[in-house]
Order: C-alpha cells, then sequence, then structure tokens
C-alpha cells in the first residue's frame, strides 16, 4: 500500500491551539457565544467558528489575525493591551495544560526548545535563541512571508507568561527591540529575568 505524500502547506498556517486559547479568552470576557465578534468576520472567519477547531489543526494565520482583531473590536479594549492579554492568556492555558511538560524550572532551555519547535506551531518563518547573559536572552523571528502587529504583541505576552510560570526570580522583561511590520528584517525580543 502506498503511504500519502506528507502534507506540504502553502497557506502561512498556525496550530489550531493558539486559536483555541484566544476563543477561550473572548468567551470569558465576552461571553459564550462570542457576541459581538462573529459578526465582524469574513465568511471564511465565520465558517472556521462554526466548525470545532482541535489543537492540531492548521489554521490560516490570516484568520488567526482576521478572529483576533474581531475580538479586539468586540471587547472594547486597547488593541495593546488586549493583544498582550491573548498571548498571556495562551501561554498560561497550553504551557500549564497540553504543553506542561515543555515548562522546565531553566528559562534559557524552554526559548532553546522552543525554537526548536517553532515549526510544530507555525508553516512558517523561522526562530533562534540566543542566550545574552545568566538570566537573559534574545528570541529572532525572521523569514515571515506574512506579519501582524496583533501576533507581535501577542508574542510579547506569551514570553512574559512563560517566564512567570517557570517561577524565575524576577523581574520579568521582554521588550520587542525590532518588529517586520515596521519594516525590519526580523522580530527581535529581549528577555529577562
Amino acid at each position: 500500500m502506498d503511504r500519502p505524500a506528507p502534507r506540504i502547506l502553502t497557506i502561512p498556517s498556525v496550530k489550531g491551539t493558539m486559536l483555541r486559547a484566544h476563543l477561550s479568552w473572548a468567551e470569558r470576557r465576552l461571553g459564550a457565544g462570542l457576541p459581538g465578534v462573529r459578526e465582524r468576520l469574513s465568511a471564511d472567519g465565520k465558517a472556521l467558528l462554526a466548525r470545532s477547531v482541535l489543537p492540531t489543526d492548521w489554521v490560516p494565520f490570516r484568520l488567526l489575525v482576521e478572529i483576533d482583531s474581531a475580538i479586539c473590536a468586540a471587547s472594547g479594549g486597547n488593541e495593546a493591551e488586549v493583544f498582550h492579554e491573548l498571548g498571556r492568556h495562551s501561554a498560561a492555558l497550553n504551557l500549564q495544560g497540553v504543553y506542561k511538560s515543555f515548562i522546565t524550572g531553566e528559562p534559557h532551555r524552554f526559548f532553546e526548545k522552543m525554537t526548536i519547535l517553532h515549526h510544530q506551531f507555525q508553516s512558517f518563518g523561522k526562530s533562534s535563541y540566543e542566550r545574552l547573559g545568566e538570566r537573559s536572552g534574545r528570541i529572532r523571528l525572521e523569514e515571515y512571508p506574512v506579519s501582524a502587529r496583533s501576533f507581535c504583541l501577542a508574542g510579547r505576552g506569551y514570553y512574559e507568561e512563560a517566564l512567570r510560570l517557570m517561577h524565575v526570580p524576577g523581574p520579568v522583561r521582554v521588550d520587542e527591540t525590532s518588529c517586520q511590520v515596521r519594516g525590519a528584517s526580523a522580530c527581535v525580543f529581549e528577555v529577562g529575568w
């Protein structure tokens, strides 16, 4: 029996676990049924939310961005704060659940593993991590064919919450020092704890 060819994604996509976490945050804030979100979506966005998205499903990145924008608009919050909170909630939900084994007491090890697993969670881009000091490092995301400020802001929140979950001595610091949306060749985050 012939084996099926591996699936090659040509559309930039992310794992369903990201979308599920963002929808979980929205339901807590807006209520079941996501009032104010669905009516702001395209037909593709509505169709995606009409079905059950599994954590392992590949979701078109453009739909994640569209749904995040609709969540932000429906919540009436400041964009930077809402997207930051979506990232923090995603880390809390996923790193205390399905991906609990990824959290170690050693942040450098966590961020190094994260770069190795990058393509398990998104079909585009490249991630690298560099140790800068005993309690600091640099995350570099590059070669993204698409970019969205919401994704950068959520990423910052995700990294902050991951560090908090590791019970680092603190203070937790995550600064975005470069951004593709603003014309840079990479998104760069300086992390410290």
